[in-house]
């Protein structure tokens, strides 16, 4: 288990485990939050500039949200998310692709708010299974302190 004390300033570090980007998710995912014609209709998105079908940014997100939350080797203490920015969409997300993330924890502070809690802010980068980075964000997280 992570607490706020575990997290190092300036340390990058791989996130166990991956996320398998399957068409049917894309198609479900997006007809659901974001239903352009790119993101659920094969051929719609054959004339498109991506030349197929791509998952939606917001489906990204939390794809590399499941990475870093459903491994049990990332358990941590976390008690929200507190936002995210400077989220860049950095090349498309293909039916096939498998995700991966990395993640650097740029800046951490105790609350003022939240007695024994912290305030984590990361930068998260995200690959596909040919190392080419297709997603960038920064987020920022409340923690428990250790007990």
């Amino acid at each position: 288990m992570k607490y706020y004390e575990d997290f190092k300033t300036g340390v990058r570090y791989q996130l166990a485990g991956a996320y398998h980007m399957s068409e049917a998710e894309i198609i479900e995912f997006a007809r659901r939050w974001d239903p352009q014609p790119f993101h659920i209709d094969a051929e719609a998105a054959s004339a498109s500039i991506f030349g197929g079908i791509v998952a939606c940014s917001s489906h990204i997100i939390t794809a590399s949200i499941a990475i870093a939350t459903t491994n049990p080797q990332e358990a941590s203490a976390a008690v929200t998310n507190l936002g995210f920015k400077e989220i860049r969409m950095l090349a498309p997300v293909r039916p096939g692709d498998t995700l991966t993330s990395m993640e650097e924890v740029l800046d951490k502070r105790l609350s003022r708010s939240y007695e024994h809690c912290g305030i984590v802010t990361f930068l998260d980068d995200i690959y596909n299974q040919h190392g080419e980075q297709v997603a960038t964000f920064q987020t920022a997280a409340l923690f428990r302190c250790r007990p």
